[in-house]
């Protein structure tokens, strides 16, 4: 029986010293951590992609106004108005919107800028656009959830660009 009783303690020094399989037991705790950390990686390159493409968009369709609008815009008896214009903008700003992204048209105004004799044309028009950036649907809410983000559906943000109107 003494043999036996040594042979058990023997076993279980060995098996206590063994480290053989502590990677595989690191590896698998560190496993969903590795995978949470990817997804919001993902995750939030999507969205600061989609960001950067909503303001590239708006950026664009502003200075498309900036050409478009006649530069006497300012003046006592101007030829068009910028509401002329809303219509086309709201157009160009819903073709920029994909699957679970949308960007809609806000406001397109009109800011006079400067006091007579400052510029060239003056007061000169400058066209402000603003447009809502939505992005819904997304995969990884429960992983924002984990880092403070409470039941993010969706992600809205306003977008604001200004062009100085030229004319055509």
């Amino acid at each position: 029986m003494s043999g036996l009783s040594q042979h058990i303690q023997r076993v279980i020094r060995r098996f206590r010293r063994d480290e053989a399989g502590a990677a595989l037991v690191e590896f698998a705790i560190l496993l969903p951590i590795m995978l949470a950390t990817f997804a919001l990686i993902a995750e939030g390159g999507r969205l600061f992609w989609s960001y950067q493409n909503a303001i590239t968009g708006v950026r664009d369709t502003a200075r498309y106004v900036g050409r478009i609008a006649p530069a006497d815009l300012c003046s006592a008896s101007p030829s068009a108005s910028i509401g002329d214009f809303q219509a086309s903008v709201a157009t160009t700003l819903t073709s920029l919107s994909t699957t679970n992204i949308t960007i809609g048209l806000d406001d397109l105004s009109l800011e006079c800028v400067g006091a007579a004799g400052e510029y060239r044309v003056s007061p000169t028009p400058v066209a402000v656009l603003s447009a809502s950036l939505t992005i819904s649907d997304l995969p990884f809410a429960p992983l924002f959830q984990l880092v403070g983000g409470a039941g993010m559906t969706q992600i809205q943000t306003t977008v604001t660009d200004r062009s100085r109107v030229f004319g055509p």
